[in-house]
Parts: C-alpha cells; sequence; structure tokens
C-alpha cells in the first residue's frame, strides 16, 4: 500500500492532466458546440481500456463509453499500438455514442511499452448524413446519419493518413471546421503525452503506474462499501420513450434492480425492440446510466475511475432498442440513456430515498436550423437548450440548466455568437412561465427561446423527447411541462412535423421563428405543502401567474398582492377534496397494448379524472415516482385495474387506496 499522500498527489496530478486537456480544447475548437457548449469529454486510460481519471466537468455520458471504445481499440489492434500511432472511433454499436461524438486516442508510452491512452471525445458538428448536421427525428437507417468509423488507425508511427482523412472530411459539411476540431483533439493529445511524461519523471513509472492500481482497488472498494450499506433486495422501475420518429407509438425500458451484498446487477428484459427510427443507442450506453446514476446517488463526491463501476453488472438485451445492432439509427442515443437514467434514478429512489429527484427533460434537444451562405456554402447552427432540473428534499429545481448528468454542458448559446456567425436573429430567450412541476419543492422552469429567420429559406431539424410523456415527479410532486419545438409563420402556429419533437429538414421561409420550449423538471412532495411564502415569489418573479398559483398550488392572493391565508387554507382544503382517490385492483395478467401499459377503468371514474378512453395518467403509490399508463375504458372495474407487476412496482398490494391523476403535458396553460 502507497503512502495515503502520494497516492493523492498522483490522483490529483492525472486528474490536472485532464483539466489541460479541456482547457487545451475548448480554446483551440472550432464549432461553438465544443468551445460553448463543451460537448466534449476528456480522460486518461489504461493500456487494457479501464479509466484512470476524467474530470468532474466532464460530460458523465461519456464516462463508461470511451473505456468501451479504447477496449474494443485495443482487441482489434492488440499488439500492434506503436509511439505515433493515432485511433479515431465514433461506432454506436463497439462502444460510440452517436455518429457525431469522435473519439481520438493517443497511445501513451513508457519505457517502450504501452501504458496509457490518453482520450478525446468531442461533437462533430456534422459528419455527413441526410441532413446538416446530422442529427435528424426521422431517419430510418445509420447510413442516413453520416459516415461510420469502426476503429481506425489514423495515424501510424506518427504519419497521418492523408488518404483516411481526405475521405472522412469529404463526406462531412464545413470541412473547415471539422478540420479545425481534429486537428485540437490532436495537439490536445500530444500535450497530454508531454505532461504524463513528466508525471513519469517525478514518481518514477511504475510507482505511477502502481499508484493508478492502488486508486482504482480503493475506489472500488468505497463503491463495495456503499452498496452494502443499502437494504438487498429486488427493485422495480418502467418508463417510456414516446416515439422513435417514424410512429407515435412508445417504447419501454423496464428495470429490475438487484442488490446483494456488495453488487448491483440492473436487468433491462422485457425492453422494446431496437427501432427503425433514431430513438437507439449502442451497447455502451446502458451500462453508462447505470453507473451515473448508481454513483451519483452513493458516491457523489469522490473523483472518478474504473473501480467505481466494478461493482455493477448490467444486462441489456442484444437487438432491444438500448443495445441495437446495424442498421438502427442512433442519433436520438441521449434521449435513449436519459430515459435510463430516469428508470435507473427511479429505482435508486427506492433504496435511498433521501436522495430522490424530479425528472429531467428528456435529452439533448438537438435544434438545428441551416441554410444557405452567400459564398455557396451551407451553415449549420446548433441549439442545444437546457431545461428544468428536477426537485429534491428541500430544494428547488434550477430554471434552464443543465442537470447532474450533463457535467458543465452549457445551457444555451450566447446572443451574441449566433447572430455574428449566422443569418439569425435571438428575439426571445426567457424563462418558461408556469412549466415547473408542482411539489412542495417545485421542479425548475424550462426555457423559451425564439429565433428568427433572416435569408431567405433554411431548414431545421429537430431530435427530442418528452414532448408527450412530460418529467415526471417524485413523492406526489406534480410533472414539467413537456417539450414543444413549433415554428411562428405570420403570427400562427406551423408544427413542423406529424411526430412532435422529431422534424428532418423542414423548410423554412425569411421571417419565420423557431420557438423552442423546453421541459420543467419534476416536482417533489405535495404541492399543497409548498409554503405560501416560496408560491408568492414565484409569482413576484413572473415564474408563476396568480391564476396558476391558485389553481395548482391552492394560494390565493388580496388585492394588494399579499397572501390570504385563511382563504389560502380552504382552497388547500378543497383540492384536496377533489383528488381522485380509488382502490387499486390487482390482475393476475400482464395488461399492455404493445409497449403501452394499460390501465382498467370505468367511464363514471375516468370522467372524474377528466380524462378520455387512451389518455395518459399516473398513479401515486409507495415507491418514489409515479406508475404510468393509458386508460381503458371497462364498465366491470368497479376500481382502477392494473396488470400483474404494478403491484411491485408501485409498492403496493390489492385493495390499497392510490391517488390517480391525468398527466398534463402543458401545466403552464392551467389558469
Amino acid at each position: 500500500m502507497k503512502n495515503i499522500v502520494q497516492l493523492e498527489l498522483i490522483r490529483e496530478s492525472l486528474v490536472a492532466v485532464v483539466n489541460e486537456m479541456r482547457a487545451n480544447i475548448i480554446h483551440s475548437s472550432y464549432a461553438a458546440i465544443i468551445y460553448e457548449g463543451h460537448d466534449f469529454s476528456c480522460a486518461l486510460m489504461s493500456a487494457d481500456g479501464r479509466q484512470i481519471a476524467q474530470g468532474l466537468a466532464d460530460h458523465p455520458i461519456h464516462i463508461f463509453a470511451v473505456p468501451y471504445s479504447t477496449r474494443k481499440v485495443v482487441e482489434v489492434f492488440g499488439e500492434d499500438i506503436h509511439e505515433g500511432d493515432l485511433f479515431l472511433h465514433n461506432d454506436p454499436y463497439t462502444g460510440g455514442t452517436h455518429l457525431n461524438d469522435v473519439l481520438l486516442l493517443q497511445p501513451i508510452f513508457y519505457d517502450d511499452k504501452l501504458s496509457m491512452f490518453a482520450a478525446m471525445r468531442c461533437h462533430w458538428n456534422d459528419v455527413g448524413g441526410m441532413t446538416p448536421g446530422s442529427l435528424s427525428g426521422r431517419v430510418k437507417e445509420i447510413y442516413q446519419e453520416g459516415i461510420r468509423i469502426a476503429p481506425t488507425k489514423i495515424s501510424q508511427r506518427g504519419t497521418l493518413n492523408e488518404g483516411m482523412v481526405e475521405l472522412l472530411f469529404n463526406n462531412m459539411r464545413g470541412r473547415e471546421e471539422r478540420l479545425g476540431d481534429f486537428n485540437a483533439m490532436l495537439g490536445t493529445g500530444r500535450k497530454a503525452e508531454e505532461h504524463i511524461g513528466r508525471l513519469f519523471n517525478r514518481f518514477g513509472g511504475q510507482s505511477l503506474l502502481d499508484g493508478i492500481e492502488e486508486l482504482i482497488f480503493r475506489s472500488e472498494k468505497l463503491m463495495r462499501s456503499k452498496i452494502k450499506s443499502c437494504p438487498d433486495g429486488e427493485y422495480f422501475a418502467e418508463g417510456y420513450c414516446e416515439s422513435d420518429g417514424s410512429n407515435p407509438e412508445p417504447l419501454i425500458v423496464k428495470l429490475k434492480l438487484m442488490l446483494k451484498g456488495d453488487s448491483i446487477t440492473a436487468d433491462f428484459s422485457g425492453t422494446s425492440k431496437q427501432t427503425n427510427g433514431p430513438t437507439n443507442c449502442g451497447p455502451a450506453m446502458a451500462f453508462n446510466a447505470v453507473g451515473t446514476i448508481v454513483k451519483a446517488f452513493l458516491d457523489p463526491y469522490t473523483p472518478i475511475n474504473h473501480g467505481s463501476f466494478n461493482p455493477i453488472t448490467v444486462n441489456a438485451p442484444e437487438g432491444s432498442f438500448i443495445n441495437a445492432r446495424e442498421p438502427a439509427p442512433c442519433g436520438g442515443m441521449a434521449e435513449v440513456k436519459f430515459l435510463i437514467d430516469s428508470v435507473v434514478a427511479s429505482a435508486m429512489g427506492q433504496i435511498v430515498p433521501e436522495m430522490a429527484v424530479g425528472d429531467l427533460k428528456g435529452g439533448a434537444n438537438h435544434v438545428h436550423i441551416a441554410g444557405p451562405r452567400l459564398n455557396g456554402s451551407t451553415y449549420i447552427h446548433y441549439e442545444w437548450p437546457a431545461g428544468g432540473t428536477g426537485a429534491s428534499k428541500g430544494i428547488d429545481g434550477g430554471n434552464a440548466v443543465r442537470s447532474y448528468n450533463e457535467g458543465d454542458f452549457n445551457s444555451i448559446q450566447s446572443v451574441e455568437t449566433v447572430e455574428k456567425q449566422y443569418p439569425l436573429r435571438v428575439e426571445a430567450c426567457e424563462i418558461r412561465e408556469g412549466s415547473c412541476g408542482d411539489g412542495e419543492y417545485r421542479g425548475g422552469f424550462g426555457l423559451r427561446r425564439d429565433i428568427r429567420i433572416l435569408n431567405q429559406s433554411a431548414m431545421l431539424s429537430v431530435l427530442s423527447e418528452k414532448n408527450v410523456i412530460p418529467p415526471y415527479g417524485v413523492f406526489g410532486g406534480g410533472n414539467g411541462a413537456a417539450n414543444r419545438f413549433i415554428v411562428l409563420r405570420k403570427g400562427k402556429t406551423t408544427l413542423p412535423s406529424d411526430v412532435p419533437g422529431k422534424v428532418s429538414g423542414f423548410q423554412l421561409l425569411k421571417d419565420d421563428v423557431v420557438r423552442e420550449e423546453t421541459a420543467g423538471g419534476g416536482g417533489y412532495g405535495d404541492p399543497l405543502d409548498r409554503a405560501t411564502e416560496l408560491v408568492h415569489l414565484d409569482v413576484k418573479h413572473e415564474y408563476l401567474n396568480k391564476n396558476q398559483a391558485e389553481k395548482r398550488y391552492g394560494v390565493i392572493f388580496n388585492e394588494t398582492g399579499s397572501v390570504n391565508q385563511d382563504a389560502t387554507i380552504h382552497k388547500r382544503s378543497k383540492i384536496k377534496e377533489q383528488r381522485v382517490i380509488l382502490k387499486i385492483q390487482m390482475d393476475n395478467n400482464q395488461i399492455h397494448d404493445g409497449a403501452r401499459r394499460v390501465f382498467l377503468i370505468n367511464r363514471e371514474n375516468a370522467k372524474m379524472l377528466g380524462v378520455s378512453e387512451g389518455g395518459l395518467i399516473e398513479i401515486i403509490g409507495v415507491s418514489c415516482a409515479p406508475l404510468r399508463g393509458w386508460i381503458k375504458f371497462d364498465e366491470n372495474a368497479e376500481y382502477i385495474v392494473v396488470g400483474t407487476d404494478g403491484g411491485s412496482l408501485l409498492n403496493l398490494v390489492n385493495g390499497d387506496l392510490v391517488e390517480i391523476r391525468p398527466v398534463v403535458s402543458l401545466p403552464e396553460t392551467v389558469g
């Protein structure tokens, strides 16, 4: 065992190298998504592909994807890895995320032996494909999304393969920008190699490597102790992607999370099959999501290395949309990964309820506006609007900011950056009033942003989720508003797609306004328990209007603007009386319509809920997150009938009383 002081020096020195790598990428990259958005990650990997160090600011979506890709490179090239070699990779089926995220690996040697890799994974603004920006909500196969790079040696012993470079960049739009980002990655890898060389000299080569192994061992030991402190058992959760882009039918992720001793197993059996739309991801993402959420819930403060993930086993069925195979497109990887995050967070909230948190906006919210430049080339403007974050015990969600599973990814591009580079004008960028998920602690509010088209034509592509099925609340908290992406043309609303949130090359005209409205975070706890002074403050800040405060929180205001406490107590009592409470009846069969969970209910009870047949509702059980499903009329259903596995998901038994409520995708319209 090494001296604890020396171990800490080694760890912090490695993290410092990663942080300088990040600074180099930010200061030398060409695309705004990298230098403004921070959609990239840097890491140091062991010679066999384990993660040694990553900065706390790096994008968590790459935490396990980079090791997966690195191991694939090692598997393919084996002994044929030499000083001066460089490797590229973006293939989702062998560890990549989506095609836009390109990984560059720089091998680092000590004493003529491969010892580490410096890894840089950056989002390239275009990698070819059917629409500018390469991300489209309506693709049918991965070949429409751009150029796919299996593990490829781009440099042999210091000599760049110019033919391969030409092949890549001749198939991508914005060649100068792509080359600029590629060169930024090249330079960053070289500087990382120099810094690691100095660390070998400082600590001694083998001593440094031995210290790394000890740090990985200690991280694993700590995580195992955290898991062991949790109760053994099986915990269940499920969630939906609302569409694959080709049709409005949802896709389901089903999870059984098993804790036994000092290990965790996540079994996703029963998850929907892969689709021919972009709502798929490769094999790295399920493990990535489980690892991210488990660490966030159990060990959020210690630095990241591979040891934290060794106690975790994941079963993601091959051929499902969370472990897709060729030719399934994977542009919506982030949307799928965020859904898995939400499902795992729902299960972990049952294990450590003090860490439970409302759901999030549902993905990256990819918005591309592209059009012609005067020189005949094509500009590509990429928006990535943030939403409200979920509430947790004692804490309201944040407004229009990134969430805990996104690192330091920025909320949105600055107005100056957009208007300087493109024929666009940002006419509004503000908090989306009323979009929060209600609760004793409310979710954060989403963003509203309007962008006017100034040239004669352009096109719009959108790839997003949670446009129909909004973020859930926890422990009785309400859902946030759903995402919404529309076009305002001559003052009238135009829907750019018949599938909400999935748009491909919609033709825009001069003076059209693209309006982005992002989801609010899910709430925590009963909204009627929210302190009236906090509701008053939200109204004062114009986050809520007075009608919304009354109907959603039961808070009544005097003519002077102060809270009428007596009227508020009466109003809250009336709202509570009007809630629909029914007995739950467990059926011995699964009740599904395709991927949709179905609840059986009679027309009279549905009328009390204010929903029609096929409407989406949620049941509030003992578990932190609600159970959602679509209603089907059955006049023989005296209560609400739930399929055989509903009890384990709700942590309830036959005959228990439950609150039932409709899922309102646009709560800001209430009042």
